[in-house]
């Protein structure tokens, strides 16, 4: 449906209108704001202070557009372009699981612990780099590598590392079936938000996740939930020093169980901790050789 008018006041009231069926009030004016921020660059208080203000033909095909793609699911970041994750602009396309709030925390817990900043640090199922990108910038003395699967999401990550100026090794590696690299024997770190949704999940989750999001980056199989748990700690004790530390982001449902299934694996000093939503989000160990 066309926008009828061209004042911001029937832009807003457009979004109000053919969103409501997928977000309530307060996202779909947020939604408009983040158009209009992007499309002319208004504030917040802009908006409000200048409801009657006109834009151009060519911007309302944009705004127009915007809907449309809300609309058909797509996600946000996607449209944008850019998400931010530890306060670094991170550029994200459908190739790339969207970065999320939760994977900052296991990003702030391993600097929060570290008890050296000259480390050498794998992030394994890296995606758009979001977790290697960031723990460059607040350590610049790393070695920070950078696997998965996917060619496509690692040039969204080299992509983003040059932009940055951070120096990343990223490599295509297939974490399920490929030996560990000789590049990345005497890691300090390896670190992880590896896939960990069983597929009888997808029908649950939000569309803009569940068919905009790669499912490549999301799901595993539900005959086993930990298969990348299991291969992060099998890597682990090939390319970890000793005393080195293992850390992945883990299903709510799971935590417990990728706890238990390092300790059995023979690693030590196994943590489970919640996110700030109180829930159950990643876990931690150290090999002792």
């Amino acid at each position: 449906m066309r926008i009828v008018g061209n004042s911001l006041s029937e832009i807003r009231e457009h979004f109000e209108n053919e969103l409501i069926d997928l977000y309530d009030s307060n996202e779909r004016r947020a939604l408009y704001r983040q158009a209009a921020a992007e499309i002319n660059g208004y504030s917040m208080l802009h908006l409000h202070f200048h409801p009657d203000d006109k834009v151009q033909e060519s911007d309302l095909i944009k705004y127009s557009s915007w809907v449309k793609r809300l609309k058909n699911h797509e996600p946000v970041q996607y449209i944008l372009g850019k998400t931010w994750f530890m306060d670094l602009e991170i550029h994200v396309n459908p190739a790339v699981l969207i970065p999320r709030p939760e994977t900052e925390e296991i990003v702030n817990h391993l600097l929060l612990h570290l008890t050296s900043k000259k480390i050498r640090v794998l992030d394994a199922c890296t995606g758009s780099g979001c977790i290697a990108l960031a723990l460059k910038h607040y350590l610049p003395e790393a070695d920070i590598y950078g696997c998965d699967i996917s060619a496509d999401a690692l040039s969204v990550a080299s992509a983003n590392a040059q932009r940055l100026g951070l120096n990343i090794n990223f490599q295509t590696v297939d974490l399920l079936n490929s030996p560990p690299l000789e590049k990345y024997s005497n890691l300090d770190v390896l670190i992880s938000n590896p896939p960990y949704i069983p597929e009888r999940e997808r029908e649950s989750l939000a569309k803009h996740v569940s068919e905009k999001e790669p499912s490549i980056a999301l799901f595993v199989p539900n005959s086993d939930p930990l298969l990348f748990y299991t291969a992060l700690a099998n890597w682990g004790k090939v390319v970890l020093n000793d005393g080195g530390f293992l850390i992945a982001e883990c299903h709510t449902n799971f935590t417990t169980e990728v706890a238990k299934l390092w300790k059995d694996l023979g690693y030590s000093d196994v943590q489970e901790y919640k996110d700030l939503s109180d829930l159950p989000r990643f876990v931690t160990a150290v090999l002792q050789k």
